[in-house]
């Protein structure tokens, strides 16, 4: 079996979208591209999804998604506050509903300008009714990591979504 398919919470979540008119974004540090990928193995994604970006580095993400430069700095990438910036920007940029970013620290080894442990993610979903962030330290490889940030970001637009 390959593991885009038959993808459930891709598939709820599009049909949410679907019925609520709405379009979403994507911004991936960590997660490297798993999150959109999950999305658009969903057949019919064009209708529900406008655009997802990997910006792995500050510079990506200044470039890319125009991120506050003094806020990455201050708090640093991994951080509720550069997380939350990251996804309104992208959302007010992109024209969306909703807008789901992460960034974290898949490891093996931490960051040297971070004391955060391995395996420490910001997650955040920006939509109509504000923005929701999650901090958690996820268990595993750097692997097994980047696919739990993948799977509870997805959960938590879905929860956006349903609210």
């Amino acid at each position: 079996m390959y593991p885009l398919e038959h993808d459930q919470l891709a598939f709820e979540i599009g049909e949410a979208l679907v019925a609520k008119g709405a379009k979403v974004a994507v911004a991936e540090t960590t997660a490297g591209g798993l999150i959109s990928a999950r999305m658009l193995s969903v057949a019919g994604a064009s209708r529900w999804f406008e655009r997802g970006v990997v910006v792995y580095t500050g510079t990506a993400r200044r470039d890319v998604i125009e991120t506050d430069t003094e806020i990455l700095r201050t708090y640093g990438a991994v951080s509720p506050e550069a997380v939350t910036d990251m996804v309104e920007r992208l959302r007010a940029r992109a024209g969306v509903d909703y807008a789901v970013g992460e960034s974290g620290i898949a490891g093996p080894i931490g960051s040297r300008r971070s004391p955060k442990p391995v395996g420490s993610v910001v997650i955040a979903v920006a939509g109509p009714n504000g923005t929701k962030v999650e901090e958690c330290v996820l268990p595993g490889t750097r692997a097994q990591v980047m696919v739990h940030i993948a799977e509870r970001s997805l959960e938590m637009l879905h929860e956006a979504l349903l609210s």
